[in-house]
């Protein structure tokens, strides 16, 4: 559940709290209202007929009711206790009377205030229906206000926290966007209002240029390191194969090949770390139009000798119609390259298929081999640095060419992923097509 979501049925269940506490209380200070309102009524009707009370000829009664009563409401009902039992009554009365008594209560769905009067007790009554039908009328009212309400708190809620949230969700965005090409140097927008979100984003912007200066700092190191070592490196293997031209002694020679070997790993390793760095921080790389299928055909072409001379077969699939892509020739080459040398270095025995083919509005260039797969384990790990699977027949290699194709194709908007097919390991690059050639 999303939190704009978690947020307004939080604020929908408030308000509903709010409604039926502000309900409850309205009707219980309406029943207030009118209660004492039909008290006091009650309580001036006993003022009014009070005086009409009399005990003449020993018996308590009222005199001149003809007189008292159209001064009187219509439903009200007049109740005189002598000293044991009821002695007259006005109106009509309910069934059983109510015992006497001083004060107001209700009783038999009535409402009664007494007071004494010449030795006895004298009730005033009204019934209850005409409170009761005003309660119920509120009832019903809040019985349909209570759902609207409800209801429109739940849609204004809704569009107030996703403006709320909007702040957030730009944040997020520009953060995703910057993780995934990997722009460090790019600060986070910052909201109009300086909120809690506005002191949220200065600091992300500060832990991204802290971030970023870090980076570059290693990226530095290693072009650096990797610019003093391929000099010397490169002087190195010169001299050994200046010694090899002259020394004659075979055990000499083999350890002179023995270091020439090694210095030329070396060298490329150096050489593949420089190609990464530059990658990474799109040094170097232009962007041109590209025909990724004639480029594919190129690349297959140039390593067919070395897939022949290992007795693997090539087999390649690439459509009649240009993939135009917008990137830089050379790198998108080394990627392609890259993804064939290393189906190359780790099938044994068998097949490799290089297949170019749309999916959307992306190219997708897949490449998969017989090798046998590579352990799920190292799956998630294969495009970083200097990451190697350990499988039995594979050869050790640098660990940076998987980690290149990633930084190329990162830097041409894409994406590379590996899964294990039902024959080998299959590699998967997305590049995004220009507009022009997507039929």
């Amino acid at each position: 559940m999303s939190l704009r979501l978690r947020l307004t049925l939080f604020y929908t269940l408030l308000v509903a709290g709010v409604l039926l506490l502000a309900g409850l209380g309205l009707r219980l200070g309406l029943a207030r209202i009118l209660q004492a309102e039909l008290d006091q009524r009650l309580q001036e009707a006993l003022v009014l007929a009070q005086p009409w009370v009399n005990s003449d000829n020993e018996r308590l009664g009222f005199s001149q009711e003809g007189e008292l009563l159209p001064k009187l409401p219509p439903d009200l009902v007049l109740l005189l206790y002598g000293a044991q039992d009821l002695t007259e009554g006005l109106g009509r009365a309910p069934h059983p009377p109510p015992a006497p008594r001083v004060g107001c209560f209700a009783a038999t769905g009535f409402r009664f205030c007494g007071t004494r009067a010449d030795g006895g007790v004298l009730l005033a009554g009204r019934p209850l229906a005409g409170l009761e039908a005003s309660l119920q009328a509120l009832e019903r009212v809040l019985f349909w206000v209570f759902p609207a309400a409800l209801g429109l708190a739940l849609a204004l809620g809704y569009f107030l926290v996703g403006r709320a949230l909007r702040p957030v969700r730009t944040l997020t965005l520009a953060a995703r966007e910057r993780a995934q090409s990997r722009s460090w140097n790019r600060p986070l927008p910052l909201p109009a209002a300086r909120d809690e979100l506005f002191t949220l984003s200065q600091a992300f912007n500060a832990l991204l240029a802290s971030l970023g200066q870090l980076i570059e700092n290693e990226r530095r190191f290693t072009q650096d390191a990797a610019h003093e070592l391929r000099t010397p490196l490169t002087v190195l293997l010169g001299r050994l194969e200046q010694a090899q031209e002259k020394n004659r002694d075979p055990q000499v020679a083999q350890a002179l090949d023995s270091a020439h070997r090694s210095t030329q790993r070396l060298l490329a390793l150096v050489e593949k770390l420089l190609q990464l760095v530059r990658a990474e921080a799109g040094q170097g790389l232009v962007r041109e139009t590209v025909a990724l299928n004639e480029l594919a055909a190129e690349v297959a072409e140039d390593l067919y000798p070395l897939f022949e001379a290992k007795g693997l077969v090539l087999r390649v699939n690439l459509a009649e119609r240009p993939f135009l892509v917008t990137g830089d020739r050379l790198a998108l080459g080394l990627a392609l390259r890259n993804l064939l040398e290393n189906a190359l270095k780790f099938t044994p025995a068998g097949e490799v298929w290089l297949t170019l083919r749309q999916m959307g509005a992306e190219a997708l260039v897949e490449v998969e081999d017989t090798g046998g797969g590579i352990p799920e384990a190292a799956l998630p790990h294969l495009f970083e640095r200097f990451y190697q699977a350990q499988v039995e027949h594979r050869r050790s290699g640098s660990g940076l060419g998987l980690a290149l194709v990633a930084a190329i194709a990162r830097w041409h908007g894409g994406q590379v992923e590996v899964a294990n097919g039902p024959r080998g390991a299959r590699f998967r690059l997305w590049l995004p097509m220009q507009a022009s050639s997507i039929p």
